[in-house]
């Protein structure tokens, strides 16, 4: 933190740098935001309303790069009361994923056209060459936020049935082949409930609605063995608690397991296969990761919490190492002719091994646009925002482009 900081303030000369934690110390919060136009929060999801609430208070404007949560939206009539403008959902995913749906969506219905399928996957990944470990992936974002991503519930329609995949890594299990970019080994599973969007989007008319996750094949699968072993439980574990005596992963392991601490590590690596089901890949990830042996486990609230800690030190992008962003929305379009088409947009962005990562782009130039628009008027509706307008999205897609990020598009007419 206090290199980043460092390097800021050596790059631009109107930062200044402050370390506080939000949570403890409120009344320096609320006067940090009183000072300013416009208050932008990268903090994890859960601090938000937190912050937009001294933003209420202080009728100051507020942008998010995270999901519109159910806390946050508890806080729209208290928004437009105080006359400010709340944007989120202005990053990556949710953001570009919005914005690329809808420039589509509406070009469809300016001719007249229906929207019969909607699919949209998108993940950060290592690029290629630096996918080179048993899950196939390293850390760009919130680790224990991926982690627990694989045990969510997930919800979607598919050629008019609504599927639901109940929580507890059944997501695990409904992993299909992505084959769009024949060069890339690209695995999807769902991603929370894609039939929210029918509505916000304007698709009722659409019988396939999709939004999921994209990962190298082989992640699911190593995941998988996790599940199976109970490291991705998100309980309290006072065993992990920073008052509690040193345990190694060995001891967890063995606790888990069912079998003494004193178990031999043949007789522990055995019985971690068993519980796998023999899976050799999988019993691979958890060797790897060191989770038979006797280094100590992170002190952490939950399994998964220490978890999350770990990986995040075995996963880094290392130096010169680099992370890709890749997302492909598919639209299935029904003419007034009758003819059917079939709309893909790609975004692929590599990250720079001396500059910014492609998560950090992909997430930091939406929301920096989007922060720039409010300041300037070209955003004024007051209340909560999210990107889904012609006047916020046009704009964005055109000046993300000059950062650097770009998109194509592609059509086939079927019939």
């Amino acid at each position: 933190m206090k290199n980043q900081l460092e390097h800021l303030v050596k790059k631009y000369k109107n930062v200044v740098p402050i370390v506080a934690d939000v949570t403890e110390d409120e009344e320096r919060l609320s006067s940090l935001v009183k000072k300013h136009d416009l208050i932008i929060s990268l903090l994890p999801y859960a601090y938000h309303p937190l912050v937009a609430k001294k933003c209420i208070a202080n009728k100051v404007n507020l942008v998010t790069a995270s999901y519109l949560t159910p806390a946050m939206k508890e806080l729209q009539e208290s928004v437009e009361a105080a006359g400010i403008t709340v944007v989120s959902e202005v990053g990556l995913d949710p953001g570009l994923d919005h914005m690329l749906a809808m420039e589509s969506i509406d070009k469809v219905k300016e001719v007249g056209a229906t929207v019969v399928s909607y699919t949209s996957f998108c993940g950060g990944l290592p690029a290629p060459e630096h996918s080179d470990n048993p899950l196939r992936y390293k850390f760009s974002w919130s680790p224990q936020g991926v982690l627990l991503n694989t045990i969510q519930p997930a919800t979607y329609l598919k050629n008019g049935e609504i599927v639901n995949i109940p929580a507890g890594g059944a997501l695990l299990d409904s992993v299909t082949v992505m084959d769009f970019f024949p060069g890339l080994n690209l695995e999807g599973f769902p991603n929370r409930d894609s039939t929210k969007y029918a509505e916000p989007y304007g698709i009722q008319s659409a019988h396939t609605l999709l939004r999921g996750t994209l990962r190298y094949k082989g992640y699911s699968r190593a995941i998988g063995g996790f599940v199976k072993l109970g490291l991705i439980n998100p309980e309290l574990c006072p065993m992990l608690s920073a008052t509690a005596p040193p345990l190694s992963w060995k001891e967890l392991m063995c606790q888990l397991i069912g079998l003494p601490t004193s178990a031999k590590l043949e007789d522990l690596r055995e019985a971690v296969y068993n519980k796998m089901n023999k899976d050799e890949r999988q019993l691979e990830a958890v060797e790897w990761l060191g989770l038979l042996g006797d280094e100590p486990v992170p002190v952490a609230d939950s399994i998964v919490g220490a978890l999350a800690k770990h990986m995040e030190a075995k996963l880094p992008f290392g130096s010169g190492e680099r992370d890709m962003i890749v997302m492909r929305n598919e639209i299935g379009i029904k003419h007034p002719s009758g003819h059917l088409e079939q709309k893909c947009v790609s975004l692929v962005v590599y990250g720079d091994t001396k500059g910014y990562s492609a998560m950090a782009k992909t997430v930091g130039y939406p929301t920096a646009i989007a922060a720039k628009m409010v300041l300037d008027g070209e955003i004024n509706t007051k209340g909560m925002v999210i990107p889904l307008t012609k006047n916020i999205y046009g704009p964005i897609l055109k000046r993300i482009q000059a950062e650097g990020i770009s998109y194509s598009t592609q059509s086939i007419i079927k019939q």
